[in-house]
């Protein structure tokens, strides 16, 4: 039925569940900080964090808007959504407070960061399953997800199943966040992805469905528990090729493979 699968990842594939506010998260990092000389509180460091995040933000949407070819600009979907890499967050936190260090100590900061903020991570059932069967018939099977590279990698490596995707698109290493027109695009581009041939499964109406479609893609919308909330208020509008009201991969494969 269709050529080329491309995934999603949080949500679809994988089951997880983070706490990036708790106290005792912050003070284990803000003793890593003071390991190197960088004293924070740990309520210094989750403020300074997050005020870095929003400058950081704001200077990629500065340079976003430098681009004057208006042809360039009405290519490009109203939902602009700009992307960053967390990992020069954390090095800039360690430069306030003039401390340099190099970016693969930040690197394995943020990895740090990761498994001390995340309670599970788990593929929903069926999932190595669905991969495992478009594998067999020799489909080619994408991943495009919204991510910071420095978690998802190592968590791909971890659940098994790195090895089933002919390509991997992460928004952190492209600058852009689904549904921003021009990620899908640099997937597209990259892999010389014929979207009349090709399907988007998504856990995210609009991101997924809506970024998808806006490409030309096919796309499949499942509702998980981590889909938005505002999904489970308009299903019953939805539009996309196939729409599942829960989880459930054995379904999303009998409806895509058939």
């Amino acid at each position: 039925m269709f050529n080329t699968y491309i995934f999603d990842l949080y949500g679809t594939l994988v089951d997880i569940r983070t706490d990036e506010e708790s106290l005792e998260l912050w003070s284990k990092m803000s003793l890593l900080y003071e390991y190197r000389g960088a004293n924070y509180t740990p309520s210094e460091l989750r403020d300074a964090f997050e005020q870095s995040v929003k400058n950081a933000l704001d200077e990629a949407t500065k340079k976003d808007k430098s681009v004057t070819n208006t042809q360039v600009l009405d290519s490009i979907s109203k939902a602009t959504k700009l992307e960053i890499q967390i990992e020069y967050v954390y090095q800039e936190l360690f430069q306030n407070k003039g401390v340099e260090v190099t970016i693969d100590v930040c690197v394995q900061l943020a990895e740090v960061f990761r498994a001390l903020s995340t309670r599970y991570v788990k593929l929903y059932k069926g999932a190595v399953e669905l991969l495992q069967s478009l594998k067999a018939k020799n489909k080619k099977v994408y991943l495009l997800s919204n991510a910071q590279a420095v978690f998802t990698r190592g968590e791909l490596q971890l659940l098994g199943i790195l090895p089933y995707f002919d390509g991997i698109l992460l928004s952190s290493e492209v600058g852009y966040m689904k549904p921003d027109r021009r990620f899908y695009q640099r997937l597209l581009d990259t892999y010389q992805i014929d979207p009349s041939t090709a399907i988007m499964i998504g856990n995210d109406y609009r991101a997924d469905r809506m970024g998808g479609a806006n490409v030309g893609l096919h796309t499949c919308y499942i509702n998980s528990n981590l889909s938005p909330s505002e999904d489970e208020n308009r299903i019953g509008e939805m539009k996309a090729d196939f729409i599942l009201k829960s989880m459930d991969l054995e379904k999303v494969k009998q409806l895509i493979l058939r």
